[in-house]
């Protein structure tokens, strides 16, 4: 690691020197071109006659055509105040606007019609902020690619930008991320309308999150992000929602853009298929850098193996005249991770030091969605996909006569066959109804071999192969009335088949217009979310039975409640407080064991010694607080303060609660970053960016010591369930970036550090069989990583 912060600091230190050369030689009056479309938010319909003006160091202004396409030319690159209006319609405000010399800046808005109280008073919308979905009432928000370029520790991955978010506390130093102190498993990834498999490099099994996103920002248009109470169409999740859409390619002309860095080297490409059509591609692919250099010759490892991934993503989209749009979109990643021991058994201190082990891993996402506009008042949209993922991973340990003996053989094969249909119809202004059904077919092959010291051999834990399917189906419906007041209400239904188990969940969503610049906010409903399937089938060691295969879903009740107040400069606080019950939650068959799947991230607890089978019988609760104050980008700067004051609790088949794992009690963020134009004409641009984690410590159980040495594994005091605190969880993340305009060509330079103090933050305690003794479990220290990107 320190050979890798080295590597960095002088790369940033000759990328400053290059950076001054190229400014030097700027081009003056450098421009570039606004394009985009104007869609009704009800409707889906292109609006023709808005009117989008630039007003800052220029005026100028374009009026969308029936497509709903506007364009605005030669454009001063740097950030620019626009504005969308149309008669009828809240005006929409985009105060930092991006445009660089290399790339047309690219602006997609939904307009919505202004209530007759919010158009007496002119009121105007602030985009990037309000959810994408109309029918999201509460604990959402819309988020840019370009806020995941900005953040610092984002590292150009929504989820870590995400940790900054209300009511979300990171996970640790890789990207999962608590959400109202639901175990990271809860969180949702869905794509273009459809649920996908978790878009991260070196996750468990089962978890939503990994080491390194396969995201590219580059590929992202903005985006929606939940902590909860979402709308009726929503499925299987209890708590957050990633709700992502890829962008249109340039339907004008070609663009490309190349990126190199410590995560990796890729490109993206798009443009129209045809000169003067409307069809385009998007295609984006990355290689790790750290596996090239390894390739090249140069030791970048530190004697634990060096990680090869790539990543895919793309999006396709194709108008046609009479027959609706087509889009093929997926996105995909394989790599693994092999790590030998040194044939020199004098150097091994602990007891993986003797072991060979090997990981490979692919997994991906592939969609074909269809939109078909029928005329003003209904749209339909239909999606069919296919999600999977294959992981297969060995371990074989090393006597000192340096003798393999296996210890560890697994795979695990998942797919997903899903399909989605929406049909949304706008009875009148005032009135919009949307229902779907979405069906899943689920494959199954899990295999799962270890070594258990109890019985001194290999013990199979899992296999089993299958398939399950579920169904879901919806209707919603929002109505606006007079005085500032929409309702959503909605009901949801599911199927599992395995189980044979059905779930009606009622929805309601108020938010309440009080004045133009105050919302009051509510929401309420039930919701339902499947466990990773190797919990259904997983074998207890110590019975040796099988993991009940009719668990039903975790169910989950919550109440929101929300005021938001916009102050003048773009500034606005918000604050909401909540309450989840969890029920059905699968817990042990054991009395004695106080197990429960809201305590895990992914399914690592299947190895454990203690594992039984499982029975729906666990419950949980969480409640807290949740308040943020952001300016968003404007004059150059921008800020954000949240802050979270929750509780989190289980309770196991015995009927006694403990705090949950996530339970961290608190957290705060406070996210800053500046900007100055630099450079001949002002035409570049540097900035500063930072962050600042405080939370509270995770919960943890004492350490039965004795049974630990005699077992050869962690054994913790059942009694006394997660009754100890973990240190406090502080980071500080730091960026600086600088952006270079040229003739047709951006560059840009992020120097991104992750843990800028090195702070060695930890878990709490865990028992070490190498040494027969407990110590802290660390998280990382310092990350430093360094990007640079051309675009043209």
């Amino acid at each position: 690691m320190k050979k890798l912060f080295f590597l960095t600091t002088m790369m940033g230190i000759l990328g400053s020197g290059v950076m001054a050369q190229v400014s030097d030689s700027t081009a003056t009056g450098l421009t570039q071109n606004i394009r985009g479309t104007i869609t009704d938010k009800n409707s889906g319909l292109a609006l023709a006659g808005v009117t989008i003006t630039l007003n800052d160091n220029q005026t100028k202004s374009a009026v969308s055509t029936a497509k709903g396409y506007f364009r605005l030319t030669g454009i001063l690159v740097g950030r620019h105040h626009l504005e969308v209006t149309r008669v009828g319609y809240q005006t929409v405000i985009l105060s930092d606007l991006l445009v660089i010399a290399g790339k047309e800046a690219e602006v997609n808005v939904e307009m919505e019609t202004a209530s007759k109280q919010l158009n007496e008073v002119a009121v105007s919308a602030t985009s990037g902020k309000k959810p994408l979905n109309l029918m999201a009432m509460s604990s959402g928000r819309s988020f840019s690619p370009e806020e995941t370029n900005r953040y610092a520790g984002a590292m150009f991955d929504p989820a870590r930008m995400a940790q900054s978010f209300a009511g979300v506390v990171a996970g640790g130093d890789n990207n999962e991320i608590i959400v109202r102190g639901n175990s990271p498993m809860s969180l949702q990834w869905r794509l273009e309308g459809i649920e996908i498999i978790s878009p991260n490099h070196f996750g468990g099994q089962g978890s939503s999150g990994g080491a390194v996103s396969m995201l590219n920002s580059t590929v992202l248009g903005t985006s929606d992000f939940y902590t909860g109470a979402v709308p009726a169409e929503y499925n299987n999740a209890t708590a957050g929602v990633f709700d992502l859409k890829f962008r249109k390619g340039n339907t004008d002309k070609p663009e490309y853009a190349f990126t190199v860095g410590v995560l990796g080297a890729g490109t993206t490409l798009e443009g129209p298929f045809k000169k003067g059509g409307d069809a385009s591609y998007l295609i984006s692919y990355r290689y790790s850098a750290l596996d090239l250099l390894q390739k090249l010759g140069v030791n970048v490892s530190s004697g634990s193996g060096v990680p090869r991934y790539q990543d895919l993503s793309f999006n396709f989209v194709v108008p046609t005249k009479g027959t609706g749009t087509f889009s093929l979109f997926g996105i995909g990643g394989l790599g693994g991770l092999t790590d030998n021991a040194k044939h020199d058994f004098t150097q091994w201190d602990e007891r993986t030091d003797a072991d060979n082990s090997n990981l490979t891993y692919s997994a991906g996402s592939i969609g074909l969605k269809h939109v078909y506009i029928a005329n003003s008042k209904l749209y339909i949209n239909n999606i069919i996909s296919y999600s999977g993922d294959r992981s297969v991973s060995s371990t074989d340990t090393l006597t000192k006569s340096y003798q393999a003996s296996a210890i560890q053989r697994s795979h695990y094969d998942n797919g997903a066959i899903r399909y989605a249909g929406t049909v949304n119809y706008q009875v009148n202004a005032s009135n919009t109804i949307r229902t779907g059904l979405n069906a899943s077919l689920l494959s199954y092959n899990l295999y799962d071999l270890e070594y258990k010291k109890e019985s001194n051999g290999l013990e199979e834990i899992l296999n089993q192969q299958g398939n399950a399917h579920t169904f879901d189906a919806y209707i919603e419906n929002k109505h606006q009335f007079k005085g500032g007041v929409s309702i959503n209400t909605g009901v949801h239904a599911n199927y599992f088949n395995l189980s044979n188990t059905w779930s009606v969940e009622p929805r309601v969503g108020v938010n309440w217009q009080v004045t133009p610049d105050q919302l009051l906010t509510f929401a309420s409903g039930e919701y339902s979310r499947l466990e990773p399937l190797s919990y259904y089938f997983a074998r207890g060691v110590s019975s040796g039975e099988t993991t009940n295969a009719k668990l039903s879903p975790t169910k989950s009740a919550q109440l929101v409640m929300g005021y938001e107040k916009q102050f003048s400069g773009r500034l606005k606080f918000k604050t909401e407080i909540y309450y989840q019950h969890l029920s059905n939650v699968p817990v042990s068959s054991d009395p004695a064991s106080n197990f429960s799947l809201l305590n895990v991230s992914d399914n690592s607890a299947i190895e454990s010694v203690d594992y039984t089978s499982l029975v729906n019988k666990g419950t949980g609760k969480n409640y807290g607080l949740e308040l943020s104050l952001e300016k968003s980008m404007s004059n150059g700067y921008y800020v954000m303060i949240t802050s979270t004051l929750f509780n989190s609790k289980f309770t196991a088949l015995s009927g006694q609660e403990f705090n949950s794992t996530f339970d961290t009690r608190y957290v705060g963020n406070l996210i800053a970053g500046k900007e100055w134009a630099t450079g001949k004409n002002n035409k570049n641009i540097f900035g500063l960016n930072g962050k600042l984690i405080y939370a509270g410590g995770r919960k943890y159980s004492p350490i039965n010591l004795q049974e630990s040495l005699k077992l050869d594994e962690q054994v913790i005091d059942e009694s006394k369930v997660n009754t100890l605190t973990a240190d406090p969880y502080i980071r500080v993340d730091f960026s600086a970036s600088y952006r270079i305009n040229k003739k047709k060509t951006s560059h840009f330079i992020l120097l991104d550090i992750q843990n800028l103090l090195n702070r060695e933050n930890n878990l709490g305690l865990w028992y070490n069989p190498s040494k027969r003794d407990v110590e802290l479990n660390k998280w990382i220290g310092i990350f430093p990583t360094l990007n640079y990107r051309i675009e043209f």
